[in-house]
Protein backbone atom coordinates (compact mmCIF):
# COMPACT_ATOMS: atom_id res chain seq x y z
CA UNK A 1 0.00 0.00 0.00
CA UNK A 2 1.00 3.41 -0.99
CA UNK A 3 1.62 6.00 2.25
CA UNK A 4 -0.93 8.24 0.91
CA UNK A 5 -3.70 5.41 1.42
CA UNK A 6 -2.19 4.79 5.11
CA UNK A 7 -2.47 8.42 5.84
CA UNK A 8 -6.22 8.44 4.66
CA UNK A 9 -7.31 5.21 6.34
CA UNK A 10 -6.07 7.01 9.56
CA UNK A 11 -7.80 10.47 8.94
CA UNK A 12 -10.63 7.79 8.66
CA UNK A 13 -10.22 6.07 11.89
CA UNK A 14 -9.34 9.23 13.46
CA UNK A 15 -12.68 10.78 12.86
CA UNK A 16 -14.58 6.94 13.78
CA UNK A 17 -12.78 7.34 16.52
CA UNK A 18 -14.21 11.20 17.25
CA UNK A 19 -17.52 10.44 16.13
CA UNK A 20 -18.13 7.56 18.53
CA UNK A 21 -16.56 9.47 21.15
CA UNK A 22 -18.58 12.10 20.42
CA UNK A 23 -21.50 9.42 21.00
CA UNK A 24 -19.99 8.35 24.01
CA UNK A 25 -19.84 11.22 26.55
CA UNK A 26 -22.59 11.54 29.33
CA UNK A 27 -23.54 8.40 29.68
CA UNK A 28 -23.98 4.21 29.60
CA UNK A 29 -24.50 2.64 26.31
CA UNK A 30 -24.02 0.90 23.27
CA UNK A 31 -23.32 2.25 19.69
CA UNK A 32 -23.42 -0.52 17.32
CA UNK A 33 -23.76 -2.34 13.69
CA UNK A 34 -24.54 -5.54 12.31
CA UNK A 35 -20.85 -6.52 12.20
CA UNK A 36 -19.74 -5.36 15.51
CA UNK A 37 -21.21 -3.14 19.02
CA UNK A 38 -18.84 -0.94 21.02
CA UNK A 39 -19.43 -0.42 24.27
CA UNK A 40 -18.60 2.52 26.53
CA UNK A 41 -19.55 3.84 30.06
CA UNK A 42 -18.33 6.58 31.95
CA UNK A 43 -18.85 7.29 35.83
CA UNK A 44 -20.98 10.14 37.81
CA UNK A 45 -17.41 12.24 38.02
CA UNK A 46 -19.02 14.74 39.58
CA UNK A 47 -20.66 13.64 43.43
CA UNK A 48 -20.36 14.76 46.93
CA UNK A 49 -21.79 12.51 50.10
CA UNK A 50 -22.05 15.29 52.02
CA UNK A 51 -21.40 19.04 52.14
CA UNK A 52 -18.89 19.26 54.74
CA UNK A 53 -16.15 19.22 52.64
CA UNK A 54 -14.96 20.35 49.88
CA UNK A 55 -12.55 18.00 47.86
CA UNK A 56 -10.28 17.99 44.82
CA UNK A 57 -8.22 15.84 43.36
CA UNK A 58 -5.49 16.01 40.45
CA UNK A 59 -3.04 13.57 39.15
CA UNK A 60 0.14 14.98 39.31
CA UNK A 61 2.76 12.73 37.03
CA UNK A 62 2.32 10.81 34.09
CA UNK A 63 4.99 8.44 33.71
CA UNK A 64 5.60 6.16 31.22
CA UNK A 65 4.18 2.57 31.24
CA UNK A 66 6.89 0.37 29.51
CA UNK A 67 6.18 -3.18 28.56
CA UNK A 68 8.57 -5.25 30.73
CA UNK A 69 6.31 -3.57 33.79
CA UNK A 70 2.63 -5.63 32.23
CA UNK A 71 1.24 -2.34 32.06
CA UNK A 72 1.91 -0.91 35.74
CA UNK A 73 2.94 2.01 37.24
CA UNK A 74 2.85 4.54 40.41
CA UNK A 75 0.73 7.46 39.56
CA UNK A 76 0.80 10.42 42.13
CA UNK A 77 -2.24 12.48 42.85
CA UNK A 78 -2.49 15.94 44.98
CA UNK A 79 -6.00 15.80 47.13
CA UNK A 80 -6.99 18.62 48.94
CA UNK A 81 -9.74 18.74 51.08
CA UNK A 82 -11.47 22.08 52.56
CA UNK A 83 -12.83 21.55 56.16
CA UNK A 84 -16.57 23.57 55.32
CA UNK A 85 -17.57 23.04 59.62
CA UNK A 86 -17.43 24.80 62.29
CA UNK A 87 -15.07 21.67 64.33
CA UNK A 88 -11.73 20.84 63.49
CA UNK A 89 -11.77 17.33 61.58
CA UNK A 90 -9.08 15.00 61.48
CA UNK A 91 -8.43 12.96 58.35
CA UNK A 92 -7.40 9.49 59.38
CA UNK A 93 -7.63 7.72 56.21
CA UNK A 94 -8.05 8.11 52.50
CA UNK A 95 -9.35 5.56 49.81
CA UNK A 96 -8.63 5.47 46.14
CA UNK A 97 -10.44 3.87 43.22
CA UNK A 98 -11.57 3.95 39.62
CA UNK A 99 -14.86 3.81 38.41
CA UNK A 100 -16.26 3.70 35.03
CA UNK A 101 -14.33 2.47 31.83
CA UNK A 102 -11.01 4.15 31.15
CA UNK A 103 -7.58 2.86 29.23
CA UNK A 104 -6.43 2.74 33.21
CA UNK A 105 -7.54 1.74 36.04
CA UNK A 106 -6.63 2.30 39.65
CA UNK A 107 -7.91 -0.50 42.02
CA UNK A 108 -8.94 0.38 45.36
CA UNK A 109 -5.58 0.89 47.05
CA UNK A 110 -5.70 3.04 51.16
CA UNK A 111 -3.42 4.79 53.01
CA UNK A 112 -3.36 6.35 56.62
CA UNK A 113 -2.83 9.53 57.59
CA UNK A 114 -3.44 11.79 61.14
CA UNK A 115 -3.77 15.11 59.74
CA UNK A 116 -5.85 17.60 61.33
CA UNK A 117 -7.87 20.63 59.42
CA UNK A 118 -9.50 23.39 61.76
CA UNK A 119 -12.39 24.78 60.25
CA UNK A 120 -12.47 26.90 57.33
CA UNK A 121 -8.80 25.32 56.57
CA UNK A 122 -7.56 23.51 53.29
CA UNK A 123 -4.94 20.61 53.77
CA UNK A 124 -3.39 19.09 50.61
CA UNK A 125 -2.15 14.84 50.23
CA UNK A 126 -0.28 13.24 48.08
CA UNK A 127 -1.24 9.79 47.13
CA UNK A 128 0.75 7.41 45.00
CA UNK A 129 -1.35 4.80 43.82
CA UNK A 130 -0.82 1.90 41.38
CA UNK A 131 -2.44 2.23 38.08
CA UNK A 132 -2.64 -0.76 35.28
CA UNK A 133 -2.73 0.29 31.68
CA UNK A 134 -4.78 -1.66 29.11
CA UNK A 135 -2.95 0.11 26.39
CA UNK A 136 0.59 0.91 27.07
CA UNK A 137 0.81 3.53 24.50
CA UNK A 138 -1.59 5.79 25.46
CA UNK A 139 0.50 5.40 29.14
CA UNK A 140 -2.06 7.38 31.86
CA UNK A 141 -3.24 10.90 29.96
CA UNK A 142 -6.70 9.71 29.24
CA UNK A 143 -9.47 10.78 31.18
CA UNK A 144 -10.40 8.83 34.20
CA UNK A 145 -13.08 9.24 37.38
CA UNK A 146 -11.89 8.08 40.86
CA UNK A 147 -13.39 7.55 43.85
CA UNK A 148 -12.54 9.03 46.90
CA UNK A 149 -13.57 7.86 50.49
CA UNK A 150 -11.83 9.87 53.34
CA UNK A 151 -12.47 8.56 56.95
CA UNK A 152 -11.70 10.09 59.86
CA UNK A 153 -13.38 12.41 63.16
CA UNK A 154 -15.43 15.57 62.75
CA UNK A 155 -15.30 16.75 65.99
CA UNK A 156 -15.87 13.22 68.74
CA UNK A 157 -17.87 12.17 65.86
CA UNK A 158 -16.71 9.45 63.09
CA UNK A 159 -17.26 10.68 59.54
CA UNK A 160 -16.90 9.02 56.19
CA UNK A 161 -17.51 11.31 52.78
CA UNK A 162 -17.44 9.70 49.35
CA UNK A 163 -16.22 12.18 46.72
CA UNK A 164 -16.10 10.91 42.56
CA UNK A 165 -14.06 13.30 40.16
CA UNK A 166 -12.90 13.15 36.88
CA UNK A 167 -9.09 13.47 36.53
CA UNK A 168 -7.56 14.58 33.08
CA UNK A 169 -9.95 16.21 30.91
CA UNK A 170 -8.57 16.16 28.15
CA UNK A 171 -9.36 13.62 24.90
CA UNK A 172 -6.35 10.99 24.01
CA UNK A 173 -6.74 9.17 20.97
CA UNK A 174 -3.75 6.84 20.19
CA UNK A 175 -2.45 5.96 16.28
CA UNK A 176 0.01 3.56 15.54
CA UNK A 177 0.67 0.24 14.11
CA UNK A 178 1.37 -3.51 15.59
CA UNK A 179 4.75 -5.07 14.10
Amino acid sequence: MSQTMINTMRIALLLFALALLGCGTGGTGSFGTKQAEVDFATADANYDSTDDLRFEIEQTSHPMIFGASQGRTDVSFRITITNKTKVPMIVKRLTLQSIGGSIYRVDSQSRKFNTKIAPDARESFKFWATAIATDTRMETYPPLVLRATVDGLEGDASMHAVFNRRVNGEVTIGIGSQP
